[in-house]
């Protein structure tokens, strides 16, 4: 069954005498009990979505359906059965985390509320903190009562926006497998947006890539991924890699894909060949090669190679 439908979706803001457009023709479906990802940088029209999605905007044009129910217009029909988390948690600061469990529970009518708040407390290790008001609690904390909130009335489908923005490797982890766990025990369909392509690539069964406003590709991680099983994937360690020298590899090698990782050169080829000429270059620009090495595609190379930039090169938020 199609747990969510998406049909030719557009947005566009006025932005002074100008407009923007967010989202330009946006089509796609997710299916019940899949976890599906939005990837894409800041500023590429995911929040935008996710709001359409759940009703709280608009669209220009464009049809939404969660099960079968049209989205604005039936959404009192559906609404007890989604859920949405921001990334920004909105909290009542000087309430304790299990009173907004109890504020949020009675608005969503839940039955035998008191079990399903310890029950949401011991999936999300929330014990020490539940009792302190919401300003005590750190970034990961926020987060972790967040999700707790979405799921108090067991929602068949939960929307995340970038559930992971701001946490630490080891809490956005915890947060990974705590969504693994609700969709595989609970049967939650689950759609998130991330500009993080180990999360999309760990916790995704399907990935549609947006940038611009538009979709370019659906398709699994390992599917997209072989889109550049043709290409070759190449790190060269440069020690001493500046700027300057940045500008003039752009200029000299305008067809490869690249960007640099810490102090490596990450190129996409299409030939091992190309590599000699690079590195050529690099040593006749003085630059210190330490290091060659090929890589498998991750899935910042497939956005990189469709795109034409990385996944972090924006910043607005849109």
């Amino acid at each position: 069954m199609i747990a969510l439908e998406v049909n030719d979706v557009s947005k566009t803001y006025k932005q002074g005498d100008n407009y923007k457009i967010a989202l330009e023709d946006i089509c796609f479906s997710v299916e019940e009990g899949e976890i599906f990802g939005l990837l894409g940088p800041n500023g590429s029209g995911k929040t935008t979505l996710i709001k359409i999605i759940f009703g709280l905007m608009a669209p220009d044009k464009g049809k939404i359906n969660i099960f079968g129910y049209e989205i604005p217009k039936e959404r009192t029909k559906i609404i007890d059965r989604i859920n949405v988390v921001f990334s920004r948690a909105g909290f009542y600061w000087n309430l304790t985390g299990r009173d907004h469990l109890k504020f949020y529970g009675k608005i969503y009518r839940v039955k035998n509320l008191k079990e399903k708040i310890e029950e949401l407390i011991e999936l999300f290790e929330l014990h020490d903190k539940i009792d302190m008001t919401a300003d005590k609690y750190s970034t990961g904390e926020a987060m972790r009562l967040n999700l707790a909130r979405a799921l108090l009335n067991e929602p068949d489908l939960l929307i995340l926006d970038e559930p992971t923005i701001g946490l630490d490797p080891i809490l956005a982890l915890k947060i990974r497998d705590y969504l693994i766990k609700i969709n595989e025990e609970k049967g939650i369909t689950i759609l998130l947006t991330t500009h993080y392509m180990e999360e999309a690539d760990r916790l995704c069964r399907r990935i549609a890539i947006i940038d611009e406003g538009k979709i370019i590709a659906i398709d699994t991680p390992s599917n997209l991924k072989n889109k550049l099983k043709k290409e070759k994937i190449c790190e060269i360690g440069v020690s001493n890699l500046t700027s300057q020298l940045m500008e003039k590899i752009k200029e000299k090698f305008e067809k490869c894909s690249y960007y640099e990782n810490k102090s490596e050169l990450r190129i996409i080829l299409k030939k091992y060949e190309d590599v000699a000429e690079i590195i050529d270059f690099l040593k006749n620009n003085e630059a210190d090669v330490i290091s060659v090495h090929t890589e498998k595609p991750t899935l910042e190379d497939v956005f990189l190679y469709m795109t034409g930039k990385r996944l972090r090169d924006k910043n607005e938020n849109f």
